[in-house]
């Protein structure tokens, strides 16, 4: 079945402070039928444009000109607001280094994607992040979606051994351990070698 998504409902918001690569990422949004998209150059123009317009779609450079990616979408993630709160979020970054892209996952980022952006690479991270199934997730230290991506279970549902659990884990058969019994498990003990 050949499915035709339309992006004309979807609206953008662009930030990156580099002419070129905006040109290009508006470009290609264009290209998908994303024509309702407004491009800012710094995290506070952000932040000022999400408070005063709706948007469903937040793309950005992982570098601004006044703060790091992961501080606007840590900013965005503690709104009172739900729907802007909750929006879609995809960083984009030249740098590589995991550092750059820890600290955009752990801010809430619905995903990162590598410079320069090819069109599929964008197209399958923003249906990804618009489509997500993950659950939003609201901690002390971590609010945004779920940073699990898969919870497949063991390759084609069956285990290689008997004791292997499914996917649903149902209640327990047996009792829980004692704390005396789990220590003696893990108390190391002495081996004879003859």
């Amino acid at each position: 079945m050949d499915e035709k998504i339309s992006l004309a409902q979807v609206t953008a918001l662009v930030v990156d402070s580099d002419q070129y690569s905006t040109a290009i990422v508006g470009q290609i949004l264009r290209g998908f039928g994303l024509t309702n998209h407004k491009i800012v150059e710094d995290g506070e123009r952000a932040k000022q444009s999400l408070m005063h317009s709706h948007h469903d779609l937040m793309i950005c450079e992982a570098m601004l000109q006044d703060m790091p990616a992961s501080d606007l979408v840590r900013w965005t993630r503690q709104l009172p607001d739900l729907q802007v709160k909750r929006i879609s979020i995809v960083v984009m970054t030249g740098e590589t280094q995991a550092s750059t892209i820890i600290a955009v996952r752990d801010s809430g980022a619905n995903s990162i994607i590598r410079k320069p952006v090819a069109p599929n690479v964008l197209f399958d991270h923003i249906m990804r992040s618009v489509k997500s199934e993950r659950p939003f997730i609201e901690t002390d230290t971590y609010i945004g979606p779920c940073r699990r991506f898969k919870n497949l279970g063991p390759p084609g549902g069956v285990g290689r051994r008997k004791t292997d659990l499914s996917l649903e884990v149902g209640a327990a058969s047996q009792p829980n351990m004692s704390q005396e019994e789990i220590d003696a498990l893990l108390r190391p003990t002495k081996l004879a070698i003859d």
